[in-house]
């Protein structure tokens, strides 16, 4: 669907009232998601080696913003509480592992805990032949009851196979130095954006005979395959088992996502000619703008449900990713409905929607672009949903009611894929005949 050269002008037709205030979906078969109480948490799971024989040992880590925790006064202290379940499971669904506890936070000074830089880590590991794996992590705060659940598929490698092998990599926030002893922070999230000064790879480098050091190749790759980056490096070798930090500067790269990959080959030794090699994923996001959000240009071309083509115009004419940014956060902040607080709720349920769209109605294009995608990005939710797949002489429709706004939409699959597309009203948002 493309913007109509003319269109009225309206601040957001998408209105204050339904983006704000969505409604619950009462449909048939069809749960929405209660976007509110959802929070939302970040999990990693790195694979190393065992010291358990035909086995690897894997670190799952788990990262709560604080601001996604209720915190109670107890005495001098604000304390917090969520329990975690970890479920690992084998391709035919067999339980692998699974362990749970739970995670006490206790902060003195209340602003700590309405932070948006603060969070909670926790970490647990478990031992697993080598294989293929999904992890599914859930956690619930114990005051407010919300709960959440991610999942994510993991590829186990024996490491002792092969005369040199490196581990899974692990992101790294910062380095310090104890003594002889190096703490690091993981980065769990994934997103490199905050950090100016580049960042650290941690990984192990496993070999069964002795080297005199390893050459490093690291390469980054962007979502299209391209190389944008690429620093090579020599370090000692620390034995069997070497530990290794390798420091990535001068990233400078727009939002999205990206593919780091590390070649390792010892060097000075009987084996090296033999290669290995690591990768994983990582992106580059800015705070002020919406997890979900891995590719501005997108941002950009889906904001025409709001946004008039002169205002779009305007953001894509920026000559540079930073003036983009600028643009783009000016659009939604003359639209924040709360200046006062750091958060543009409108902006980030706006984005939440679209980002529903394209899990819940992508078909043959993404689902913002459908006619569904459409209709929920700017009213939301509807409050009833009747689906009609298998009528007699009727091709499957399903009709959303939107009894506040004295509203209907009548969605017709007329291929018999699932290819819903509006029928009526007759005429589209902006008064177009379809």
């Amino acid at each position: 669907m493309k913007n109509p050269g003319k269109r009225r002008t309206f601040v957001l037709a998408l209105s204050l009232m339904s983006l704000m205030h969505p409604i619950a979906l009462k449909g048939q078969n069809q749960a929405r998601p209660n976007l509110d109480a959802i929070p939302t948490f970040f999990f990693d799971a790195i694979s190393f080696s065992s010291e358990q024989k035909s086995k690897s040992r894997v670190d799952v880590y788990l990262q709560v913003p604080y601001e996604e925790l209720r915190f109670v006064k107890e005495g001098e202290q604000y304390v917090a509480r969520y329990d975690v379940t970890l479920a690992v499971y084998t391709p035919d669904r067999k339980l692998a592992q699974d362990r749970s506890w739970t995670v006490e936070v206790r902060e003195k000074d209340f602003t700590q805990t309405v932070s948006s830089r603060q969070y909670s880590l926790t970490q647990r590991g478990v031992d697993l032949e080598a294989g293929e794996y999904e992890f599914v992590v859930s956690m619930q705060d114990q005051d407010s009851r919300r709960n959440a659940q991610l999942r994510r598929s993991l590829l186990v490698t024996d490491f002792g196979k092969d005369s040199v092998s490196v581990s899974d990599i692990m992101l790294v926030n910062r380095v310090t130095t104890e003594g002889e002893k190096r703490k690091i922070v993981p980065n769990i999230s994934g997103n490199v954006g905050h950090l100016a000064d580049g960042f650290f790879l941690f990984f192990e480098v496993y070999s069964v005979a002795p080297s005199d050091s390893f050459s490093l190749v690291c390469r980054v790759f962007d979502s299209k395959k391209a190389q944008v980056y690429q620093r090579d490096e020599t370090q000692a070798s620390g034995g069997a088992k070497t530990q290794s930090f390798f420091k990535v500067e001068n990233l400078s790269l727009p939002i999205g996502a990206y593919m780091v990959t590390m070649e390792v080959q010892p060097t000075g030794g009987s084996i090296s000619t033999r290669k290995a090699s690591t990768s994983r994923l990582f992106s580059i996001r800015w705070s002020d703008i919406p997890f979900s959000i891995t590719d501005l240009d997108k941002a950009v071309d889906q904001m025409r449900y709001i946004a008039k083509e002169s205002e779009m115009e305007s953001v894509r004419s920026a000559t540079d990713p930073e003036e983009k940014r600028k643009r783009f956060l000016e659009f939604w902040t003359k639209r924040d409905p709360d200046p006062s607080t750091p958060r543009n709720e409108l902006m980030e349920e706006f984005y939440r929607r679209v980002e529903y769209a394209n899990k819940t109605f992508t078909h043959y294009q993404e689902g913002w672009k459908t006619d569904r995608g459409m209709v929920y990005i700017r009213f939301g939710a509807p409050e009833h949903v009747e689906r009609h797949p298998f009528e007699v002489d009727t091709k499957p429709y399903e009709t959303w009611y939107y009894y506040q706004m004295q509203r209907q939409f009548v969605f017709v699959d007329e291929s018999g894929f699932g290819d819903y597309r509006l029928r009526y009203p007759t005429t589209d948002l902006w008064g177009r005949v379809r």
